[in-house]
């Protein structure tokens, strides 16, 4: 009985970690997304051009990015997607305005039906009509850091972060922020309603998540944002792992051997409803690494560890 138990609580777990899919766009010469999983992004407008330019916020680092002219931008077919984005997501944008004088739109949600979805206001953010952010770290020429979080089991929740720090948050009861039946997500390209608030600009990343992540989340891919905007993540190769005791009750250790020796790894615990419970970066390749577990509520649990190169994961039980 134990053992029919425990292989359900297995498998919803998976359920739950596979349910949880990402989609990243890395413009490198192409709108395709980088792993094949999604459709590519389309051109709406016209057509820009791939450009190598320098990355200030991440090192003065060197990337290609696809350079759009004002009023012209992106599409994600959400319906070509299956539905990807429902009434929980995230979106996750670096990219840069050339000027930002009035509004100038980021995210449509209504296929230019409507004036309403996501702006840039003077260097502030706006969520046409419902909120203006006091002032946020936005400026022209400059790319921003940009994360859109909608949670459907909190109450609709909209939250809107730049630089990783919430600069409007709103209970989305009308769903402004959900995909209309035309299934279409937009970005940069303004509504003709009230048409051409816009800037030409630049995006280096656009990711778009199933599911909303958290401030911690959001905080580790800011502290990260290297790796996300160049997609590091996408290549790494996946490596065995083992965990034990399995079930534990007071401390799991975590045998690394698999991995490269002395490279730096960081872990993550997630419960089983997906949220980050233990992080740690200051794990090391070609050992094995402990951690305590006692004060994690009985269940099930989720451990990822990943670095440059290298990934893993394995379910875990906590008793």
């Amino acid at each position: 009985m134990k053992r029919i138990t425990l292989f359900f609580l297995l498998f919803a777990l998976a359920k739950l970690v596979s349910a949880q899919q990402v989609l990243q766009y890395n413009f490198e010469n192409s709108l395709n997304e980088a792993n094949g999983d999604g459709p590519a992004l389309t051109v709406l407008g016209t057509e820009g051009v791939f450009v190598l330019d320098t990355l200030n916020e991440i090192s003065g680092s060197t990337k290609t990015v696809y350079r759009f002219e004002k009023n012209n931008g992106l599409q994600f077919n959400n319906i070509a997607a299956s539905g990807f984005i429902g009434d929980s997501y995230t979106i996750e944008l670096y990219f840069v305005f050339d000027e930002l004088a009035s509004w100038k739109r980021v995210v449509d949600w209504k296929n230019r039906k409507t004036d309403w979805g996501a702006y840039v206001y003077y260097g502030k953010l706006n969520f046409y009509n419902i909120l203006y952010s006091n002032e946020a770290p936005v400026l022209p020429g400059e790319y921003t850091y940009y994360v859109i979080t909608r949670n459907a089991n909190d109450d609709d929740k909209v939250l809107i972060y730049t630089d990783a720090e919430v600069k409007i948050e709103f209970t989305d009861g009308s769903g402004a922020a959900l995909i209309d039946a035309d299934g279409m997500l937009n970005f940069f390209y303004d509504d003709v309603v009230v048409p051409n608030e816009a800037s030409s600009g630049a995006v280096a990343m656009v990711k778009l998540y199933n599911y909303p992540l958290t401030q911690e989340n959001i905080t580790n891919n800011w502290n990260g944002l290297g790796s996300q905007v160049f997609g590091i993540h996408s290549l790494q190769t996946r490596v065995q792992m083992m965990v034990y005791p399995n079930p534990a009750a007071a401390k799991l250790n975590v045998n690394l051997t698999s991995f490269s020796q002395n490279s730096r790894l960081t872990a993550t615990l997630y419960n089983s409803q997906g949220n980050p419970v233990y992080f740690n970066d200051n794990f090391y390749g070609g050992g094995v690494e402990s951690f305590p577990v006692s004060i994690y509520p009985a269940g099930m649990y989720f451990l990822q560890v990943s670095g440059e190169n290298e990934k893993a994961s394995s379910t875990v039980i906590i008793r």
